[in-house]
C-alpha cells in the first residue's frame, strides 16, 4: 500500500453538504418577492421619487439575479464534488484489488 494516496470521502461529502447549504440559502436570499419590494419602496418614495425607483427596481433585480446565480455555482460545485468523490473512491478501490 505504500505510495497509494487515498482519498477522503467523509471530508469531500462535508464539502458538497456545505456547499448544496449554502446554494439553498442563496436561492432563499434570492427569491424574494421583488414586486413587493419595489411596491413598497414607490409607495415610501411617492412620485418624486419616480426617477429613483427605476434605478432602483432594475438594480434590485440585478442584485436577485446575481444571488440566484451563486446559489445555483454553489449547487453545481456540490454536485461536482460528488461526482469527483465517487470517481476518486472507484479508483481507489481499483488500485486496492
Amino acid at each position: 500500500m505504500s505510495g497509494i494516496f487515498l482519498a477522503a470521502p467523509g471530508a469531500h461529502e462535508t464539502f458538497s453538504a456545505a456547499n448544496h447549504a449554502a446554494g439553498v440559502a442563496h436561492w432563499a436570499a434570492g427569491s424574494v418577492d421583488h414586486g413587493a419590494h419595489v411596491a413598497a419602496a414607490a409607495a415610501a418614495l411617492g412620485p418624486i421619487g419616480a426617477s429613483y425607483l427605476a434605478a432602483y427596481a432594475q438594480a434590485q433585480a440585478n442584485c436577485l439575479a446575481a444571488t440566484l446565480q451563486v446559489g445555483q455555482v454553489h449547487h453545481a460545485i456540490g454536485c461536482a464534488t460528488s461526482v469527483h468523490k465517487a470517481a476518486i473512491v472507484a479508483s481507489d478501490l481499483a488500485q486496492l484489488l
